[in-house]
């Protein structure tokens, strides 16, 4: 239980930084007190969450699920990487927020989730390309190396591969 606490917690963290980038609407903010006021939205609806979790002690400051990634999207990583990283990890806080939302026992927090969801998957309208790219990579990962008709086809293809990353 006290992981999944801290995830939860971890979690809102990570919602406060990416969450400016397109929520009330779907839209993405036209000025920076756009911005300011979409982060004050999100902030307030995670306050209940934070409180009804009590993730709101010192014990939580600094800690992340996502420390690796995030640092991923603070380095020279590609826009395209940056991108892909955001989709996956929102479609994590997604998974994470439903399974919390069914086990809420309490109306208030179970409406405050769905608020909380509701605002992941604004901002997840945005990574339609990233989410096909995702797929894709799923697809690579699952080809059978040792399988000999699809060794012969990779090299087959393999001076097309190598014409493109070179």
């Amino acid at each position: 239980m006290h992981s999944l606490l801290n995830i939860v917690h971890l979690i809102c963290a990570f919602l406060l930084i990416v969450s400016p980038q397109g929520i009330d609407g779907a839209r993405l903010p036209r000025s920076q007190n756009d911005k300011e006021q979409m982060l004050k939205k999100v902030k307030e609806k995670l306050q209940p969450l934070q409180k009804h979790y009590h993730t709101t002690g010192m014990e939580w400051f600094g800690k992340s699920v996502f420390v690796s990634q995030l640092h991923q999207l603070n380095s020279k990583a590609s826009c395209t990487c940056q991108s892909l990283l955001l989709d996956r990890m929102l479609n994590i806080s997604e998974s994470i927020f439903q399974d919390m939302r069914g086990k809420a026992e309490n109306e208030d927090t179970k409406t405050s989730l769905k608020d909380i969801m509701t605002e992941v998957k604004m901002l997840r309208h945005k990574y339609s390309e990233e989410q096909k790219v995702w797929k894709e990579l799923q697809d690579i990962h699952s080809i059978e190396v040792k399988n000999g008709t699809i060794q012969k086809g990779v090299l087959n293809s393999f001076l097309i591969l190598y014409d493109l990353a070179f």
